[in-house]
């Protein structure tokens, strides 16, 4: 498995990008990094997420990186167009489309329209890319039984709640979300952790 830096292979993705239209933003242990989150363990791949008709763009400019085409995939919760390559020794997986059905909720990525306007800059070894908001890292690791990192991105939230919240709000409402994985959400941004709590107004 490549040990690439992440980091430096977001540096010259977004070098790689420069220029296109499409937007893109970061998520998973990179962009929660980025954050400067602490992490169990250093983020070994990156995670990057665009609408389904940005992908073709995206990929014609990195396809001398590719691993594999976009293609489509889905699994029992999961559906997405992926596809991978490698950049500084490092693993990118591009996400387009993304939607995850899991506890009662249907969650989807709108990266032009909701993702991209709401997230939040970030240096990338003197290059700018754009993080997914907090928010989704948070509902996502929830739909996924990830509380470990979701736990991370609550803690975060909390504390840039001004910003934050509001977005998590937005999101909760432009999706299908389970009253319980709603209240459960709100409960971790507000820094409660497992502890029962009402969900903000």
């Amino acid at each position: 498995m490549p040990t690439g830096n992440p980091v430096s292979a977001l540096r010259r993705l977004a070098e790689l990008l420069e220029g296109c239209d499409s937007r893109w933003v970061v998520g998973g242990s990179t962009g929660l990094a980025l954050r400067g989150a602490k992490l169990e363990r250093a983020p070994r791949d990156l995670d990057v997420y665009a609408d389904r008709k940005a992908i073709r763009a995206i990929h014609q400019r990195l396809a001398v990186y590719a691993l594999d085409g976009p293609a489509d995939n889905e699994t029992d919760r999961y559906r997405s167009v992926l596809s991978h390559y490698k950049l500084e020794d490092t693993i990118v997986e591009l996400v387009g489309d993304f939607r995850i059905a899991a506890r009662g909720s249907v969650y989807r990525t709108e990266v032009e329209h909701s993702l991209y306007p709401s997230g939040d800059p970030a240096n990338a070894e003197g290059m700018t890319v754009m993080l997914i908001p907090l928010g989704h890292e948070l509902i996502f690791n929830l739909l996924r039984d990830r509380m470990d990192r979701a736990e991370v991105a609550g803690r975060l939230i909390a504390a840039d709640a001004e910003r934050q919240l509001p977005l998590l709000r937005a999101l909760i409402e432009r999706n299908r979300v389970a009253p319980d994985v709603a209240e459960q959400a709100f409960r971790l941004a507000a820094g409660v952790g497992s502890q029962p709590e009402e969900a903000p107004e």
